[in-house]
């Protein structure tokens, strides 16, 4: 958009690749710098925001391969959708965990 280009749904994979990441993280992404500043980092400078280590590997690999500097490597959403509907299991485990270990360290509440 910002160079001009013809939009296309691959516009919509970065953006769904940001909100995975924004969900992950509970972080909003470049929180130091202006609207203004990210775009031209991320078109000009490829800037990307940093994926977590402890990210699972199939979460971490649609989130680069939704941010390719190359709009049309990015993956279409059918095959998004595949990608996260066969690592299913592996996403919900690791959320339970999550969840686990938060109520371990923080009081149990029932609202």
């Amino acid at each position: 958009m910002i160079q001009h280009r013809p939009y296309t749904q691959k516009v919509d994979v970065y953006s769904f690749g940001i909100v995975l990441w924004e969900l992950i993280t509970g972080l909003l992404p470049f929180q130091n710098m202006t609207a203004v500043q990210a775009a031209f980092a991320v078109v000009n400078k490829g800037v990307r925001p940093v994926i977590p280590n402890d990210s699972l590997p199939v979460l971490s690999d649609i989130m680069t391969r939704c941010w390719d500097s190359n709009p049309e490597v990015r993956p279409p959403f059918t095959e998004i959708v595949k990608m996260l509907e066969n690592a299913e299991t592996e996403i919900m485990t690791a959320v339970r965990k999550a969840r686990f270990r938060c109520c371990m360290t923080q009081p149990m509440t029932f609202d």
